[in-house]
């Protein structure tokens, strides 16, 4: 069971003006596994995220899950809503929604019923210690407690892939540790593919695995 990328490719433009951006990828990710995926700026690593949650297409290969094809034409949107988790550098809460109504939202739009959405949402954010947030707006919330919120948002549709773009960019080193630990231990527990991108060198050691890119290029993978 795993996140298959095989000979993935992406260039932008045409002729003389083509920028290679993904020069032939292969990896995988396992199921319960947590990945960090590092380089330079412009190594291509959010190409390669953006691509790996259906918001851009590739210019040549595959990505599968579990043999099969990840995304066609026809299901994209129906799998970034069901199966992937979106964590982002900056929370993006809604402003005029309650923390409660940030979860139940996303689940409501998976087909959750009212009643199933506030469940999990009122499970989840106990588990990170929210429940007495639960009718406050992001506006009182703290960057900590609005990156906890972001994380479970993201984990409230029971998706199979995680995919967190330097999502503690915004945050001091301890508020990073604890944020990058409540996703490797979620990833962990639920059997989900996690990958995130980090410069932090600090939050490597949390990771099951390292993979550096390098100009579009798989240079390490540890």
């Amino acid at each position: 069971m795993s996140l298959q990328i095989e000979h993935l490719k992406k260039h932008f433009g045409q002729g003389e003006s083509e920028t290679q951006v993904l020069k032939d990828l292969n990896f995988d990710v396992k199921e319960g596994e947590f990945v960090v995926l590092t380089g330079a700026s412009g190594s291509g690593k959010t190409t390669l995220l953006t691509i790996l949650g259906g918001l851009l297409s590739q210019s040549s290969g595959d990505i599968l899950y579990n043999d099969q094809p990840l995304f066609d034409q026809s299901k994209a949107s129906a799998v970034r809503l069901h199966e992937i988790g979106f964590i982002f550098q900056e929370s993006h809460l809604v402003p005029y929604l309650t923390v409660e109504e940030q979860l139940v939202t996303v689940g409501r739009e998976a087909g959750m019923s009212k009643g199933d959405a506030q469940k999990r949402a009122r499970q989840l954010l106990d588990e990170i210690g929210l429940s007495h947030r639960l009718k406050v707006y992001p506006n009182s919330l703290s960057g900590g407690e609005k990156q906890r919120v972001a994380i479970m948002r993201a984990f409230m549709n029971h998706p199979k892939i995680i995919l967190a773009d330097e999502p503690t960019a915004s945050l001091d080193a301890s508020r990073a540790t604890d944020v990058v630990e409540m996703i490797r231990d979620y990833i962990h527990d639920m059997n989900m593919v996690g990958i995130m991108i980090t410069h932090d060198q600090r939050l490597f050691d949390y990771a099951d695995r390292v993979i550096y890119l390098e100009d579009g290029q798989l240079v390490s993978d540890k």
